[in-house]
């Protein structure tokens, strides 16, 4: 079913200008305990559905850009498709920023990842989709609501391919 979910969002993050890279991204469908123990090995708190961990390693006297990624996706089991479609345009969202070695503030990161989200989401015409967008509209979470929001009316400003090289500017490789 991951397969589907990931073959289902992935012409729509390619459409936004949102490449990932070529080779395997390890996705595992986790319980919450899982979840929540990986969460808090990096602080991070909430209901979470989704966490990205990456680790990079550069070689000795070359560029960032010659870095080597490894990622690892988890998601909570059990979500529907839908929401399942929602989390891992978040958590692939958060890859792309991760190679790239863009840093920012975490409503902005997490506001970029839902706008991802967000149109993967746009695509599906169902009851749950239109929920969950709505959800991420009017929520007064300050990082993933709020920074939804102006990230959102960052792209209505400026578009796709100019809020990519924006984020692209924040990028803060390691050395």
């Amino acid at each position: 079913r991951l397969n589907q979910v990931r073959e289902r969002i992935l012409p729509t993050l390619k459409k936004i200008g949102l490449v990932l890279p070529s080779r395997p991204i390890k996705i595992h469908l986790v319980d919450r305990q899982f979840l929540d123990r990986e969460a808090k090995r990096i602080k991070a708190r909430g209901n979470l559905r989704g966490l990205t961990l990456t680790k990079y390693k550069i070689s000795k006297g070359t560029r960032f850009s010659d870095a080597s990624f490894e990622h690892r996706i988890y998601i909570l089991n059990g979500l529907p498709y839908v929401e399942s479609m929602a989390v891992l345009a978040h958590e692939y969202a958060h890859v792309w920023l991760n190679e790239r070695f863009i840093e920012s503030t975490p409503p902005d990161i997490e506001g970029f990842c839902n706008l991802v989200s967000e149109v993967c989401l746009a695509g599906d015409k169902s009851k749950i989709s239109m929920l969950l967008r709505e959800n991420m509209i009017k929520s007064e979470n300050p990082v993933y609501g709020m920074g939804f929001r102006k990230m959102r009316a960052k792209l209505k400003a400026l578009g796709w391919s100019a809020l990519l090289a924006e984020m692209r500017g924040r990028s803060s490789p390691p050395g």
